[in-house]
């Protein structure tokens, strides 16, 4: 099977399909390296769920979602809430991840202004490993959320549902044992479930003068960002576990906890 094949069949395998939502994902269905496989059904990942129809929200109240974990800025949260069902049983948590000289709501302003130049590899990389130092707190709550069964079915969801969604996705799959070329597959199928919202966006900065080869690291979802904070985890911190206690302030048990519940 080739990429585009493994891809497409990964896709089916996980997406849950909304009307409001492109990028909707079960984390489950992972091997570890043990030989054992992440439980389905329990947590997903996402892009933003402001477009959620009454009918997205039937389907998330039906397969029992208890948590929603939103890691957009304040000003993306505040210009797009989440819709969420009305009866107010999915638990919403706001857990803004923010970067000090980027705010994704502002991006197509900076580049309607010429400010351009920031859109390239190195840059979401270092925004990456930004992420990674300065929010093991929040990559910790949601693993510890994860760790209870009240909880679950949980998702974590930022704007387009691949960076800093992408950057909790891989430090969850990480501790539960998956490995990382599963890991970076993983990574990859935002760019496939995001393209019919993104095309418009390379389109509209094709007028700006930006080719899609600059925009591509920001729009898509390239391995190189998240393997290179995966790489950055290890020199610096030694190993998931070790970051999350240290950085995330989560207790060994709650890794144990974690591990026992998601796998199977």
């Amino acid at each position: 099977m080739d990429m585009e094949q493994t891809i497409i069949s990964s896709i089916s395998e996980r997406r849950l399909l909304l009307q409001g939502a492109v990028n909707f994902r079960d984390l489950g269905g992972h091997v570890t390296a043990e030989h054992q496989r992440v439980r389905r059904g329990l947590v997903y990942r996402s892009d933003h769920l402001s477009r959620l129809s009454a009918e997205d929200q039937r389907v998330l109240l039906s397969l029992n979602f208890q948590v929603v974990c939103d890691f957009r800025s304040l000003r993306e949260q505040q210009r797009a809430p989440d819709l969420l069902p009305p009866d107010g049983s999915i638990r919403y948590h706001f857990l803004p991840v923010e970067d000090r000289d980027f705010d994704p709501a502002t991006a197509m302003e900076r580049v309607k202004a010429g400010d351009h130049a920031w859109m390239s590899m190195d840059f979401v990389i270092e925004l990456y490993r930004r992420y990674l130092d300065n929010f093991g707190h929040v990559w910790g709550k949601v693993l510890t959320m994860a760790s209870f069964r009240h909880n679950l079915p949980l998702v974590f969801h930022c704007t387009g549902g691949k960076d800093r969604t992408g950057i909790c996705a891989a430090l969850l799959l990480m501790t539960l044992g998956v490995e990382e070329e599963s890991i970076l597959l993983d990574h990859q199928l935002s760019t496939a479930c995001n393209a019919e919202r993104v095309q418009p966006m390379f389109a509209q900065l094709k007028t700006l003068g930006i080719e899609p080869e600059q925009a591509t690291p920001y729009l898509n979802a390239p391995v190189d960002p998240l393997a290179a904070v995966i790489e950055h985890l290890k020199n610096t911190y030694g190993s998931v576990e070790d970051y999350l206690l240290i950085k995330g302030g989560v207790e060994q048990k709650t890794l144990t906890a974690l591990r026992e519940l998601l796998l199977q």
